[in-house]
């Protein structure tokens, strides 16, 4: 979920200076070639694709967004049939600093194309979330033309026999830690476990029962194991405690290639209860079950309304300081669950009139957050620039001991750096806070 505010500062002088815009090194897209075997029907042919890419500059951020572009050239005339309508996917294969498959998808074409003619493609997209730092490389896979001719649906499947980097971009910032919880931590012989992670690579996973040293892992003592890692990288399966194990605490280890991670559990038999009327007359003691429902809620932002209005400058030749603060932001947590949350902050350039501007990491902020009474603790960000590239403001940890939530309250201030060479006007810029 998002919350975007408004930011202007003023800046009045003598003199209007042009102000340079901060842009990003380009990223390295690449006008690629790719062969791919295909089928329709029976008949298969060969397509040479010319593909065009596009994408956002380099550098982007750990947690960004990358929308890749791809442009591909016609298909040949294959078809034996007249095509009325077709739709295209294709599989972009990403690999360097980030692994994964994403697909990428064009919206719906319209015909007809007759039969022997050429079959446009034209453009599909993929958004990529961005969750290790280095270089990322970007190929196309398998491609699908999904086609419906005299009412029935064709499939053109096509593999590619020999790919290429279409297109390279520098992400920027640490890669996402590889986190593991189990919920819930404290459980009975035969009572399932569930598991969740973050930062994983995707693959096959395996998941032991160590002591609790982390030592003695099988796989034995666990029954009805399942676990798969996502394109995102986000873990998810359940284990359960295999009948007869001994009271005490243990470890759970979840392994993928080389990475491993452990969490700790303990395991108790449930207690057989005791009857307050044992011994008792029927007519002298009786007991009622007494039940109550917690159902959870969502996870929402709110903020304060209005635009965030920074002190005016005038400028004299030096640099120049605006301040402000934020407007005030309220996070409600009733999931009743163990998973924390991260609440970012990015900043477009400030924009003036005739292409002024002035570059978004000139804007620092020092974070503010508390939690109201009631609540489980939260950490307030690093005071620093904030810029496009993003920054934390509030967060809480995932929790192994027990449910997180409550209600919290955000704010920030703002301070500008306003260079000397600066055109007089007024910018504006936007500030975009995305709870996650």
């Amino acid at each position: 979920m998002k919350r975007q505010a408004a930011l202007r500062a003023v800046m009045a002088g003598a003199t209007a200076v042009a102000a340079a815009a901060v842009a990003g090194e380009p990223a390295i897209a690449t006008d690629g070639t790719v062969t791919y075997q295909c089928k329709i029907f029976n008949d298969t042919f060969t397509y040479v694709a010319e593909i065009k890419a596009s994408g956002p500059p380099s550098p982007a951020g750990v947690g960004d967004t990358a929308r890749i572009e791809a442009d591909f050239s016609p298909l040949p005339a294959v078809a034996p049939l007249d095509i009325e309508r077709w739709s295209t996917s294709v599989k972009l294969l990403a690999s360097g600093s980030q692994t994964g498959s994403y697909d990428m998808t064009g919206g719906q074409h319209k015909g007809p194309v007759r039969k022997g003619q050429k079959l446009p493609i034209g453009e599909v997209s993929a958004d990529v979330p961005l969750s290790a730092g280095g270089t990322v490389k970007f190929k196309p896979g398998k491609l699908v033309i999904t086609a419906t001719s005299f009412g029935l649906s064709v499939d053109i499947n096509c593999a590619p026999k020999k790919t290429a980097v279409i297109y390279s971009l520098k992400v920027r910032g640490q890669s996402a830690p590889v986190t593991l919880l189990a919920d819930p931590v404290t459980v009975a012989p035969g009572t399932p476990i569930t598991l969740k992670g973050s930062g994983w690579k995707k693959g096959p996973v395996e998941v032991h029962l160590c002591d609790a040293q982390g030592k003695d892992c099988t796989g034995e003592r666990l029954t009805d194991v399942t676990a798969s890692i996502d394109d995102a990288g986000d873990l998810l399966g359940s284990a359960t405690v295999a009948a007869g194990t001994a009271d005490g605490g243990y470890k759970l280890k979840v392994v993928r290639d080389r990475t491993a991670k452990y969490v700790a559990i303990q395991v108790k038999s449930a207690e057989v209860p005791v009857d307050p009327c044992a011994g008792k007359e029927p007519d002298q003691c009786t007991t009622q079950d007494v039940n109550v429902t917690v159902t959870g809620g969502p996870l929402t932002l709110a903020k304060e309304q209005g635009e965030v209005v920074l002190t005016p400058v005038t400028l004299d030749g030096t640099n120049k300081t605006a301040t402000g603060a934020l407007r005030a932001v309220t996070i409600a947590d009733a999931r009743g669950a163990s998973t924390g949350w991260t609440l970012i902050g990015t900043l477009t350039d400030f924009t003036g009139q005739a292409g002024a501007s002035i570059a978004a990491g000139n804007l620092t902020w020092t974070p503010r957050c508390a939690a109201q009474a009631g609540s489980t603790p939260v950490v307030a960000g690093s005071p620093g620039a904030l810029g496009e590239g993003g920054a934390l403001l509030c967060s809480t940890a995932d929790s192994t001991a027990g449910p997180i939530g409550g209600t919290y309250e955000a704010g920030a201030d703002l301070s500008l750096n306003v260079p000397a060479a600066t055109a007089a006007g007024e910018y504006d810029a936007i500030l975009t806070l995305t709870l996650s």
